[in-house]
């Protein structure tokens, strides 16, 4: 048996609940990880709550929790890239049962081996974040070498790594920002920061080549005007508008669903590796005892996520877990 914070449906913070449940055991190609941290981000609590209930369905009851940093426990018999006690960091498929319990079983195709000059924290902070950045930039934003981008929320945590790979591809990065985390995001690599509260973006900017819209809404419906004729707009958190898409016809258009992906974790882990990538975690209770306490921070972050506007990933670690 094992400890894991569940859900027995879309709920509010409270109700999600500390229980026993059985440990999962590794399949053929399986491999059971011992989770040393995970974390919580905005993804985290808008699917709690229901509001991606339609992008991602699943049964219940849910063991909640995506990325985590562990160490390998078990693997299946047909397992060749992980051998038991494999530092290894994740974002798991999200169907399936979560990384906020003791132990998480996951496809060996997956899973990738954890950067070695980081902390299971901040490796726990990784996977949602730089495989949503990569693959938004990269592979539907075609970003190039000296394209102009614009990054919104770039303090948040998906900015963070936006910020950073986009600067790593020679972008000339406009990111927003309020006032307070200006020096931050600019510290990141960003060459100008918008505070959003008080300077309206679509003023400012025109002829992007690329607007990677982490937010949805009035802000994805006035980025359109934003970019140049064969420009790109790349929605992760909300769908396209398919009335503005028909009114901006000489832009691109796509919405991003990610999926777990290992080549990109172990690109991922060489670039943290080399130090031309940096982690950034909000905060990481660790003061905890015992496993209860550990989980249950994970709902008081919930709560913190859902009350910020500007969030970096919280990230929760097991510290009575000693490797």
């Amino acid at each position: 048996m094992m400890k894991a914070l569940q859900i027995d449906g879309y709920c509010d913070r409270a109700s999600a609940k500390l229980k026993e449940v059985k440990k999962p055991v590794a399949d053929a190609t399986g491999v059971v990880c011992k989770v040393v941290a995970t974390s919580v981000n905005p993804l985290d609590w808008l699917f709690r709550n229901g509001v991606l209930a339609d992008l991602i369905p699943v049964q219940f009851p849910h063991i909640i929790g995506w990325d985590f940093s562990g160490v390998v426990d078990s693997i299946g018999e047909s397992v060749t890239d992980f051998q038991v006690g494999d530092k290894v960091y994740c974002r798991p498929e999200v169907t399936r049962n979560g990384s906020h319990a003791e132990y998480i079983l996951v496809p060996e195709d997956h899973l990738a081996h954890m950067p070695k000059t980081i902390s299971f924290s901040d490796a726990a902070s990784v996977p949602i974040a730089s495989i949503t950045a990569w693959q938004a930039l990269y592979d539907l934003g075609e970003l190039r070498e000296g394209d102009r981008v614009l990054i919104h929320a770039g303090a948040g945590s998906l900015g963070i790594m936006a910020i950073q790979l986009a600067k790593l591809k020679g972008a000339h990065v406009t990111a927003t920002a309020s006032a307070e985390k200006h020096s931050f995001v600019k510290s990141l690599g960003a060459d100008v920061v918008i505070d959003y509260r008080t300077t309206a973006f679509e003023d400012v900017l025109s002829d992007l080549d690329v607007v990677l819209d982490t937010i949805g809404g009035q802000t994805q419906a006035l980025s359109w005007q934003t970019l140049k004729k064969g420009g790109r707009l790349v929605a992760v958190n909300e769908p396209i508008d398919v009335s503005k898409a028909a009114e901006y016809p000489e832009v691109i258009s796509r919405f991003l669903s990610i999926k777990p992906n290992k080549e990109i974790l172990t690109r991922m882990a060489a670039l943290l590796d080399e130090g031309k990538i940096r982690t950034i975690v909000g905060c990481v209770p660790s003061q905890y005892s015992e496993t209860w306490s550990a989980l249950l921070a994970c709902t008081e972050s919930y709560s913190v996520m859902s009350e910020a506007e500007e969030i970096e990933l919280l990230s929760i670690l097991r510290p009575q877990f000693r490797v």
